[in-house]
Parts: structure tokens; sequence; C-alpha cells
């Protein structure tokens, strides 16, 4: 069986066992070694690759390398490349090394990824797997509730990260509507709004059972107007211009946009204000693209 055979086949696996969601820990602003500041709630509804290695080693640099060319391809996608430096280098060593590097995605020290209902037994074994000091590769799908790979290879990685965000772009079957909208319709009620109607649809019958859910949500103007600010990070995130809508985009637009947008940060709905904290970054990281081009 071919490796990419052999990728496919564990992805689908582990597609097929959920679990509560995991947690991070540590990526806090005094935490941040390099790259774009990053945040757990920033982290939510993305495919995350977490590394941790001594990002100051030299030794590390062709994985570093690698890892540094997958977050390049994918990095428009709903995915990030998040570093964990583990290792004896100090601060100014790693940022040093990331910077001869070239390395753009965030970089924090000691990135935990997290069990919140881990037993005693458990957290004794997590807590041993962390204090080895050997480079470890951690995916998990864009519910933070599955890990679809761990392990050393860092060009192995990159198959599971493509098959894990083909499969978020291709049309998804009742089950996987239902599997992404219980963790959605609270975590990410616009991203859930967008997704729901898209359900109903394609599979009328299978979603009656969010039926009370989709009124509550399209009574609600805030999720509304949330649902139109993630369509719109979505689109600026076609940056090689392939549709004639994110062709008209220009930095005015988005920075109208992002004046317009900004009150929803503001919800009493903490989850409501994440995801619009969230979209508004993508916006501001796309604005500032364009005025580059």
């Amino acid at each position: 069986m071919c490796r990419k055979t052999i990728l496919t086949v564990a992805l689908v696996a582990a597609t097929t066992v959920a679990s509560a969601a995991y947690e991070w820990e540590n990526i806090k602003p005094e935490a941040k070694l390099g790259g774009r500041m990053m945040s757990a709630g920033y982290l939510r509804g993305k495919v995350v690759l977490l590394d941790r290695r001594d990002y100051g080693s030299m030794s590390q640099a062709a994985a570093i390398k690698q890892l540094q060319s997958i977050w390049a391809t994918y990095k428009t996608k709903p995915f990030v490349v998040l570093g964990s430096h583990h290792g004896s280098s100090s601060k100014e060593k790693v940022e040093e090394t990331l910077k001869k590097l070239g390395v753009t995605y965030p970089v924090y020290n000691d990135v935990r990824l997290i069990k919140p209902d881990a037993n005693e037994q458990e957290l004794a074994i997590m807590q041993a797997a962390w204090e080895k000091t050997e480079p470890t590769i951690t995916i998990v799908d864009a519910t933070c509730k599955r890990k679809l790979y761990v392990g050393k290879d860092d060009r192995a990685s990159q198959g599971v990260v493509g098959s894990a965000l083909m499969a978020t772009s291709t049309p998804p079957g009742a089950k996987q509507y239902q599997f992404l909208l219980d963790y959605e319709i609270e975590m990410l009620p616009g991203r859930a709004f967008l997704r729901l109607k898209e359900f109903r649809e394609r599979f009328p019958r299978e979603a009656a059972k969010y039926t009370a859910d989709w009124e509550r949500m399209s009574e609600d103007n805030e999720i509304k107007k949330l649902a139109k600010l993630v369509e719109l990070s979505r689109l600026v995130k076609d940056r090689d211009r392939t549709t004639k809508t994110a062709q008209r985009i220009t930095p005015e637009m988005l920075e109208k946009a992002i004046e317009k947008y900004a009150e929803l940060k503001q919800s009493k709905n903490p989850n409501i204000a994440q995801e619009a904290k969230n979209a508004l970054a993508d916006i501001k990281w796309s604005e500032a693209t364009l005025i580059k081009q």
C-alpha cells in the first residue's frame, strides 16, 4: 500500500471517532516568538498542525522549512501551522533562527493541546509525553475533537493536511453536516447559520431536527450580520482572484467592512464576539496583502 493510500485510510479512520473537544494552552502574548499573533479562539474552525520542537536548533532546519512550505501552500485555507518551541534554546536564539529560515507561521513557547475532561491517569500520560524532547507533529480537525495525525514525519503531514482541507471543501453528506453543526451552532454561530442554510436546501428531511435552531438564528440580527461577515472573510481569502466578485475587492472596500462589522466584537454573546474577531483578523490580514500588491 502506498504512502498516499495509507494517509487517506488513516484520515478516514480518524474522522469516524468523535470525542470531547481539545483546548489550547500557553498561547499568550508574552510567549510569542515569531509569526502572526495567535489565540486559542482564533484556532476555532481551522485544521491545525501543531509542531513541537526546539526552534532554536539548526539541526531542525529541514523540517522547519518543510512546515513553512506547508503553511505557504495552505495559508489561505481554514488552516494554521502552530509552532511550539520546546527545547533549551533561548528566546533570542529562536528569534534569530526563525528569521534566518524565513518562518512566517506563528511560533509560541510551550504550546499545549489538552483534554479538559482527562482523568488523572490520562493527565500523567500526557505530561510524560510532553517531557520527551524529540519533535512531534499533531494535526487536529476543524472541530478540535479529532486527532488526524500524531507522528514525526513532516512530509507525510502535508498529505494529511491536504486531505483534511479537501474534505472541508467537498460538499458534505448529511452525517458530516450534522457532525459539524453540532459543534458550530454553539461555538461558531455565523458559520453555523451559513452551513444550516445549505443543509436545509440539500437535505431538508435530515435538517428538520435543526428547525428550532434555524428559527432562533433567523430571528437573531447579530447572527445574521455575523454570517455576512464570515462570508466576506471567506471571499477575501481568494487571493488568486479566481472569482469575479473577489477580483472587485479593494483595500478601501475592506476598510469600510472592518468599520461596519467592528461592533460585533463587543457582542454580549462571547462566541459571536470571538468569531467576529477571527473573521475581522482575516480581513485585516488580506487588506494588508492587497495594499502591498
